[in-house]
């Protein structure tokens, strides 16, 4: 394992996957990127979380007239609730045949279908470039940030929101991990689904990346993890056993109106070129 994209610090071993910074505890996994598909289940939480987002970015836009680019559009929820409040959206799927779906849904909408690493040309100008539960999915972190100069306006802002290694799930996991339970640690990280999480932030460390690009923090938030619907159906699509779905469906519904009191699951972060 390499140095550490944010402080160049050394990793140590957690198991046979995982790496964590000595120095800022970012976690990076070596298991293989690919391109994922929604997990069931979660479309009542995908909505709740998007209209947030949605309320804060028009809070600090005072025209109301801007341009949104999202990486990695998935099965259209963001854009759908863009639509909606008739937000100019640019998705953007790198995954072909999910591409193609999207493009009979918003055929005026999905203008890119390329990883931005492949991107040599400019599309666009930007107000707001939007990783969507995607950027922990992405391999080279510092291509990426450096890749996003190319299509934000020089006061354009990146929204970033992602899983936190700081959130009581991730530590609930990990003590799990350290006890001989691997089960839930490694669904945590998507291990062996069509497209396993790469890294883990925290709020600090993140912020950590983005400073060494230029950027600067204008906004700091969460999410919401849970919904009180559908988590059966989520839980089902990658854990076949029955009972132990029905159990982590009771720990979900209990967890869900005690989320807003508890460690964040869920980083919101907002970034801007740092002029």
């Amino acid at each position: 394992m390499k140095q550490c994209i944010i402080c160049n610090s050394n990793f140590k071993k957690i198991n046979d996957f995982v790496f964590k910074c000595k120095k800022c505890s970012f976690f990076k996994s070596t298991l293989l990127p690919g391109y994922g598909r929604e997990i069931e289940g979660i479309s009542e939480l995908r909505q709740r979380n998007f209209k947030k987002i949605i309320k804060i970015i028009k809070s600090l836009n005072k025209s109301q007239n801007f341009k949104i680019l999202e990486i990695g559009s998935g099965n259209g929820f963001f854009i759908e609730e863009c639509k909606k409040l008739s937000i100019n959206i640019t998705g953007s799927e790198a995954d072909e045949k999910q591409y193609q779906l999207l493009k009979l849904k918003y055929d005026n909408t999905l203008k890119l279908n390329l990883p931005l690493k492949d991107i040599e040309k400019k599309f666009g100008e930007y107000d707001y470039i939007i990783f969507n539960d995607v950027f922990e999915h992405l391999e080279d972190l510092d291509l990426v940030i450096e890749q996003l100069k190319k299509f934000i306006k020089d006061n354009g802002q990146i929204i970033i929101n992602l899983p936190s290694s700081d959130g009581l799930i991730f530590k609930f996991s990990n003590i799990l991990n350290k006890l001989g339970f691997k089960n839930f640690y490694n669904r945590l990280w998507q291990k062996d689904l069509s497209s396993p999480h790469l890294s883990y932030f925290n709020n600090l460390n993140l912020e950590l990346l983005f400073k060494k690009h230029n950027f600067i923090k204008k906004y700091s938030g969460s999410l919401d993890t849970v919904s009180n619907k559908g988590n059966y159906t989520r839980l089902n699509s990658t854990i076949k056993n029955k009972l132990v779905c029905f159990l982590l469906t009771g720990f979900l519904y209990i967890f869900y109106f005690l989320q807003k009191l508890l460690p964040k699951d869920i980083i919101l972060h907002i970034y801007s070129k740092n002029s």
